[in-house]
Formats: C-alpha cells, sequence, structure tokens
C-alpha cells in the first residue's frame, strides 16, 4: 500500500517531533544566546572604557584652547587632577575637574603605565604625580603621550598625539 504525501512534504506517518527533542533544541539555543550576550556586554564594557578616556583629553584641550591656558594633566592611581599652569610650567591654580568623566575612579584597580613623548615610562602607583604628564597649549596641541591600563582581560592603549589626535587600541592578554 503506498502512503499518500501531503502538500507540505510529509507523509501521514510522521508524527513529529518528541517532547525530549524540543527541549533540547531550547536548552542548545538558551546556551547559545547566553554566550553570544556575555560576550557583547565586555565589548560594550571595552568600547565604553574607550571612550570615556577619549572624552576627557579632548575635554582638556577644547578648556585649554578655550581659556586660552596651558592645562597640566596631573593623574594618579585612584583620581586625576587638572591644573593651569604658568609659562614656566608651575602649577597656578587647580581646573574645575568635575566635568571630567567618572572613568578614572573606575580603573582604580588597575595597572597604568604612562610613556611620556620623551620615551620615559611612569606606573602611576601614588595619588597624584607632582608635575604633568601631559601639557595641553591654547593652540590645540599637546606634549603627547601614550596612557597603558592594563586589565584583567585585555591590555588599553590611549595615544595622545602632540597634535591633538587621540587613538585608542585594544588588545587581549
Amino acid at each position: 500500500m503506498k502512503t499518500q504525501i501531503l502538500a507540505t512534504g510529509f507523509n501521514k506517518s510522521s508524527k513529529g517531533f518528541t517532547l525530549l527533542e524540543l527541549l533540547v533544541v531550547l536548552l542548545i539555543i538558551g546556551i547559545a544566546s547566553s554566550v553570544i550576550l556575555v560576550n557583547t556586554s565586555s565589548i560594550n564594557n571595552i568600547i565604553k572604557g574607550e571612550t570615556s578616556a577619549q572624552k576627557n583629553f579632548q575635554l582638556i584641550s577644547e578648556e585649554s584652547i578655550l581659556s586660552s591656558k596651558i592645562l597640566g594633566w596631573f593623574p594618579g592611581k585612584s583620581s586625576q587632577k587638572i591644573y593651569i599652569l604658568d609659562s614656566s610650567g608651575n602649577k597656578t591654580t587647580e581646573f574645575n575637574s568635575e566635568s571630567l568623566d567618572p572613568y578614572w575612579n573606575g580603573i582604580a584597580e588597575y595597572q597604568k603605565i604612562v610613556r611620556g613623548s620623551d620615551g620615559e615610562e611612569i606606573e602611576l602607583e601614588s595619588d597624584i604625580t607632582n608635575y604633568p604628564l601631559i601639557i595641553f597649549y591654547p593652540s590645540g596641541e599637546n606634549s603627547g603621550a601614550e596612557l597603558m591600563v592594563y586589565r584583567n582581560e585585555y591590555i588599553q592603549k590611549i595615544s595622545i598625539s602632540q597634535n591633538g589626535k587621540i587613538i585608542n587600541e585594544t588588545e587581549l592578554k
């Protein structure tokens, strides 16, 4: 006896999927989606950290241009300060640092190294440095530096070129 095939391509003796098969498929889909969700949240955190650091340096540069003052960036392990500098490079008054993104507080626990334009590397271990690690000029230029933040999973490198261009790079450990 011949079985009749329906228009959908199944014959009448096919009964469909069992409950166990459906549960296994749903379990696989659930695991795959949770892995994707976890990976995208890590990527979003990396991107957020990069843009926050970039915003801070752009803000300091813009403040220097708008105020026509030389500004110095004095970082520490858990905080950062901006000072107005005189023509000799000495601190005169603290600049309002409240407008900076709180990014620096979020990376307080990580090792941070700043490499100046002369190639000297300074590890930020204490609260605030005694001298500026980057100087921002009213012309839009700066002394240039590279900031490296050693996080658990990756290293974030922020290069501030002397012409004001800021480049963020992230590499996995």
